[in-house]
């Protein structure tokens, strides 16, 4: 050991001995972080679009029936939950971590259900749950097109927000934000959104 420190290329041959497994582990880990943050970003993404979806076919039988479905606001909540909480591993009851999830805590969401008109189910609705507790809105009614504003942690009827999607029928916006686990330790906070609406068919 001493015969490598005598001259500089033997320091160097020791320092890069040191120096190159600390490297290799710094940048397997940089590209593992990356990895996961985007697949974390997908599966949440998948997993709001396929509960969204699952909201907006939450249809009043009479409305269907008579040709003008509407979304039962309700039961379009319950669906969203149930749906999302079986695509991220969560407890279907607090939305809290399983063991396996993905996801590092408790998401929050915002879930607007809108109809236009009360004809056969309530104009419209809002959720919004904070990890802790439910809320409720209730929204008045504009007929259509509607716009949504889209932000981080709300949807804003009517356009103001980050991103602006537009209803031309009954249908759902959510917005979803959470804590994606991270590798060493290194969790990631993410938000995805989907809209879902009701296709008529004729």
């Amino acid at each position: 050991m001493k015969g490598l420190t005598r001259d500089g290329r033997g320091f160097i041959s020791l320092f890069l001995v040191i120096l190159l497994p600390l490297l290799m582990f710094l940048i397997a880990g940089t590209a593992q972080y990356t990895r996961f943050v985007a697949q974390s970003d997908v599966d949440l993404g998948q997993a709001v679009a396929e509960a969204a979806r699952a909201a907006a076919s939450c249809v009043v039988e009479r409305s269907q029936a008579e040709g003008e479905p509407r979304i039962d606001p309700d039961k379009a909540n319950l669906v969203f939950v149930s749906v999302l909480a079986k695509n991220l591993g969560l407890d279907p009851v607090t939305l809290s971590p399983l063991p396996g999830s993905g996801m590092a805590g408790t998401p929050g969401y915002v879930l607007v259900v809108y109809n236009g008109d009360d004809r056969y189910a309530p104009v419209g609705k809002k959720y919004v749950f904070n990890g802790a507790g439910l809320a409720v809105e209730d929204l008045a009614g504009e007929g259509f097109p509607r716009s949504f504003g889209v932000s981080k942690y709300d949807v804003l009827p009517g356009g103001a927000g980050a991103r602006v999607t537009v209803l031309e029928a009954p249908g759902v916006v959510a917005v979803v934000t959470g804590r994606a686990k991270g590798v060493m330790g290194s969790d990631a906070e993410t938000t995805r959104w989907a809209a879902a609406r009701i296709v008529v068919r004729t």
